[in-house]
């Protein structure tokens, strides 16, 4: 029997998919979920009784960048599929392949609620076994802080973004992820979604 030819965009994958030391079928199989109330109450330093979603959170991915006046942005990626996993694609970068911009996403959005943490959760797959080091930034303010993830692991990367009570009207929101890591690092790992909630 013939082999299969691959798609230039299968050929693509596989080969990013090989340096990330994963199978193409694995990359394109990634699960992810959201945080727990539990894991949002740790985030945001109150109890699980004391939140209280407040309307249905805003998800963009590879796949919907844009939903109404939300957006998602991604910087220095190797590559974006916006049909694998099913639902949010992915965008796969590496501190491999340095580039003039950090390795990294931002997402932009319309305060929903005065008075309320928007708790943003940028939905990764750190791919190899090394320390993945992010800075997370929250805007307008331009605060930040630095982390450290142990890979390989799905997991979600968190920020709280203030309301900014102090400027009426309509404002924008945001948050941003860049990787830190050194080319030696060689830690590859992909972005499936981001998800803004607002916590009472």
């Amino acid at each position: 029997m013939p082999a299969t030819k691959l798609s230039a965009r299968d050929t693509q994958a596989n080969l990013i998919a090989t340096k990330f030391g994963v199978t193409l079928p694995t990359l394109r199989a990634t699960k992810i979920t959201a945080m727990t109330a539990a894991q949002q109450a740790k985030a945001l330093g109150v109890s699980i009784g004391s939140l209280v979603a407040v309307p249905a959170p805003i998800v963009l991915s590879p796949a919907k960048p844009i939903t109404g006046s939300s957006n998602l942005t991604v910087f220095s990626s190797m590559m974006v599929d916006p049909t694998w996993p099913v639902g949010t694609g992915q965008a796969l970068f590496s501190s491999a392949f340095p580039a003039g911009v950090d390795p990294g996403a931002q997402v932009a959005f319309n305060r929903v609620k005065t008075g309320h943490t928007h708790l943003v959760e940028f939905h990764v797959t750190l791919n190899m076994n090394a320390a993945y080091k992010f800075r997370v930034f929250t805007y307008p303010l331009g605060d930040f802080v630095d982390v450290t993830i142990q890979g390989p692991k799905t997991t979600s990367i968190s920020a709280l973004a203030p309301p900014v009570d102090e400027i009426a009207g309509t404002l924008e929101l945001g948050a941003s992820i860049q990787q830190r890591n050194a080319k030696v690092d060689s830690a590859g790992w992909s972005l499936q979604s981001v998800e803004v909630n607002v916590i009472g």
